[in-house]
């Protein structure tokens, strides 16, 4: 049995709870949170024990086998840290590692020098029907076109003004910036598991005030192999539009679309949260017509924790697992991609 400890109790949390419960030989052993309440309610959903600490939480729990963290985006540099320092040499945290690129590097760095298999939570490269782009890559030969855009059904005041009163992600201090961080992150992820290396970026951002959070980013990722991909984040002030403009409660249209000289892949997905099925199109050379498949989203969940469970067993990253060395380079690219924008949407090449 696989035996894990947890660092936070907010939102996301319970997304772990249902990928640990659809994982077997896993158990989530304990939680630390500083908020007693939803702490051992989370404690009572896995059968775990509630610390109020981390640092409580490692005096007691000394066979874990590995911590995922869940804390909020400014905090996990330093509970990375303090994790790698007990001597977990498993880590799985939340995106962004850390809000300053140089503390990131310095983080990476630490893990490789000390061994630690420091994992990113990028759950894309995990759900069933994104997967399919991945298989279909080398399908399709040589790529002419790709695009992957994602559209927020709701009001600027839900999707980026800042307000005392909302959590830490709409300060952009906090959360380490808007749309381009909280999405275009995980969109920048799986494209570089898709495509590798990104020689050069160019981008576009619109925020509703000087100190409010990007919402809408228009940019070009130029991959070394290359793949030029179109990203697009922004909102609509409809509520419950969802893919291809169809109803769906919640409201939010993502998709990725990729064309080659052998065919054709379209993947359109309901929720990040994997609320609703995800939808593969496909005609491949050869074929008859398009095809039509639906995938259960959500095991994107328990397809990630079964991939860190394995790591576990193997005592290295799966391959399929973003590195703490690739979550820096996805901040890297955000980082030149918020230049870009600084400079009118000029190239920014990543390693000037």
């Amino acid at each position: 049995m696989i035996k894990l400890g947890i660092l936070g109790s907010g939102a996301v949390l319970k997304w772990h709870i249902l990928g640990i419960e659809g994982c077997d030989g896993v158990k989530a052993a304990a939680v630390a949170s500083r908020n007693e309440e939803t702490g051992t309610a989370a404690c009572e959903a896995l059968g775990a024990q509630y610390y109020k600490t981390a640092a409580e939480l490692y005096r007691n729990e000394k066979e874990l086998d590995g911590v995922i963290n869940l804390m909020p985006n400014h905090l996990h540099f330093e509970t990375c840290n303090e994790a790698i320092d007990a001597g977990h040499r498993f880590i799985l945290c939340e995106k962004p590692l850390g809000n300053d690129i140089s503390k990131t590097l310095t983080l990476v760095e630490k893990a490789e020098a000390v061994g630690t298999q420091l994992q990113a939570g990028y759950m894309k490269r995990y759900n069933p029907g994104f997967r399919k782009v991945k298989e279909a890559v080398d399908i399709l030969g040589d790529v002419d076109f790709v695009n992957f855009t994602t559209v927020e059904s709701g009001a600027a005041n839900q999707t980026s003004h800042r307000d005392a009163s909302s959590p830490w992600k709409t300060d952009p201090v906090l959360s380490g910036g808007g749309n381009l961080t909280h999405v275009g992150s995980h969109i920048i992820d799986f494209l570089r598991f898709l495509f590798g290396d990104i020689e050069y970026v160019s981008c576009k951002l619109k925020r509703d005030s000087d100190d409010a959070p990007e919402y809408y980013a228009n940019a070009v990722a130029a991959f070394k192999n290359g793949v030029d991909a179109n990203i697009r984040i922004g909102r609509v002030d409809v509520p419950d539009l969802g893919p291809d403009w169809e109803l769906f409660k919640g409201g939010w249209n993502e998709y990725i679309e990729v064309i080659g000289e052998n065919g054709y892949i379209r993947v359109a997905n309901a929720s990040w949260e994997g609320l609703g099925p995800v939808r593969v199109t496909s005609w491949f050379k050869g074929e008859p017509g398009p095809k039509a498949e639906y995938f259960a989203s959500d095991l994107q969940w328990a397809n990630q924790i079964a991939a860190f469970a394995e790591s576990i067993k193997r005592g290295e990253l799966v391959p399929e697992a973003t590195t703490a060395r690739d979550a820096f380079n996805v901040d890297l690219a955000v980082r030149k991609m918020r230049k870009s924008a600084e400079r009118g949407g000029e190239r920014v090449y990543i390693e000037e």
